[in-house]
């Protein structure tokens, strides 16, 4: 990519926010276990459409996103991405279509062989095999400690008063931060 985008004389990065003031790149993953025909975070009716399995592991994704954040996002320019703004996840909650949740639940996929989550924290300067490895023991972990995330939230984060925003945990703003919550 880089030696295509020299030879129009054009420069190519992969860093999540290579620019100030603009948006940044995220690496985000969807995610949901299957026994090979629906998905088992479906449920008719539910929050989210998330059945209780799905919801538990919302619960175990939040309860570990401070330490998942040094898989995740495991170089310094990780956290200048996570700022407010530009639809960066920067608290631990969860939302339907809202992209300012870490965890977000896409609208459209309503089918049983298709609702899953989107983890948006991570950055293209993690390594897949290990942040899917971490991801999944903390969602693992959820389910067996049958962790609750609560509601889904239902408002967007950067337009809500202080008060509120600051009842909801922030992800790490920087990589010491994320290191000392993985310890």
């Amino acid at each position: 990519v880089r030696n295509v985008a020299l030879r129009y004389g054009l420069g190519a990065t992969f860093m999540p926010k290579p620019l100030y003031g603009e948006a940044g790149s995220g690496l985000h993953y969807h995610q949901y276990l299957t026994d090979g025909k629906t998905s088992a975070f479906y449920a008719a009716s539910g929050r989210g459409p998330l059945s209780r399995t799905g919801l538990h592991y919302v619960g175990g994704l939040l309860e570990h996103g401070k330490a998942l954040a040094a898989f995740t996002n495991p170089s310094t320019n990780s956290y200048k991405r996570l700022v407010p703004g530009f639809e960066a996840p920067v608290r631990l909650t969860y939302s339907v279509g809202n992209r300012t949740a870490a965890i977000r639940i896409p609208g459209y996929a309503k089918a049983p062989d298709s609702v899953r989550i989107e983890y948006r924290p991570p950055d293209a300067t993690s390594n897949s095999h290990l942040v899917i490895a971490a991801m999944l023991m903390a969602g693992l972990d959820g389910i067996k400690r049958k962790l609750d995330p609560g509601s889904p939230l239902g408002k967007d984060l950067f337009h809500m008063p202080p008060e509120e925003l600051n009842a909801i945990p922030a992800l790490p703003t920087s990589l010491n931060w994320a290191l000392d919550a993985l310890e």
